[in-house]
């Protein structure tokens, strides 16, 4: 049997990892999607370090990148792949007037899903979604019979 020494010792191993735990969790809470404030920390310590250009721009640029992603992916309110980013860039430079919403709606209506299950996803009725679709042909200047998947490919 183990000695009360030992239990309080193994207590205290439980209750720091407990803590540790807590605090990440805390930590993640306090920070949802992500680390754009790190990445700009980071950026900002490049920029000033003692480092030949050529090694430094690389280094800056893909933090960019990882930066703007952040922020599309926090805006648009779902995670988000590099074409993904990549397609929403080009959707609003073509059409700055889209709502967050209807850009997300546009990103799975590129990506092959139906009324339904963008409803779903979304969390509103398959009406509301037609709705929605409806105003986006508008929006983007699509006509009746002009298919909206075939133009956001196109993008």
């Amino acid at each position: 049997m183990s000695t009360r020494a030992e239990l309080e010792q193994v207590h205290a191993g439980l209750k720091k990892d407990s803590a540790e735990k807590a605090e990440e969790i805390e930590r993640a809470t306090q920070n949802p999607g992500g680390a754009r404030a790190e990445l700009t920390q980071l950026l900002d310590a490049i920029y000033g370090a003692d480092i030949p250009t050529d090694l430094k721009r690389p280094m800056t640029d893909l933090l960019v990148r990882l930066s703007e992603h952040e922020q599309l992916e926090e805006r648009f309110d779902t995670l988000l792949t590099n074409a993904d980013t990549a397609f929403l860039k080009k959707l609003q430079a073509a059409h700055p007037n889209l709502t967050p919403r209807e850009a997300t709606v546009c990103l799975f209506v590129k990506l092959g899903y139906d009324t339904r299950e963008i409803a779903r996803r979304r969390g509103i009725t398959t009406r509301g979604m037609e709705s929605i679709r409806y105003r986006l042909h508008k929006k983007i200047g699509r006509g009746k019979h002009q298919a909206l998947k075939t133009y956001l490919s196109g993008l």
